[in-house]
């Protein structure tokens, strides 16, 4: 299931100004504070995470916590379906195993014509 996620901010300074520009993803530190632990399933949801940013933005993390929210809520309910019910082991039929028939020899005796 993908979700739609807005792409995240990333600030710097220069020259005493503040620029932001979209990044390639969110940090791991943004997703700990959301709860998405894992950064495979986030990616799963279809999360950007970039690895080599460490910064924590506030904006980036109230973005997420929208996202986080209903994928979170989605995998409750995924654990509260009750399970099929297992098969009953008699019902199952059993294979008979054929036994190993062991081969006549033929009797290396030679018969003499008389």
């Amino acid at each position: 299931m993908k979700t739609l996620v807005q792409e995240p901010i990333i600030k710097r300074w220069n020259r005493g100004m503040q620029l932001v520009r979209a990044g390639r993803g969110y940090s791991k530190a943004e997703l700990a504070e959301v709860g998405l632990r894992d950064v495979r399933s986030a990616r799963n949801y279809g999360i950007p995470v970039d690895p080599l940013r460490s910064t924590k933005y506030p904006e980036n993390v109230d973005q997420l916590r929208v996202v986080a929210k209903t994928i979170i809520d989605s995998r409750k309910i995924d654990t509260t379906k009750p399970k099929t019910e297992k098969r009953d082991t008699e019902k199952r039929t059993k294979v008979k195993r054929k036994t190993p028939t062991t081969k006549t020899k033929k009797s290396t005796k030679k018969k003499t014509s008389e």
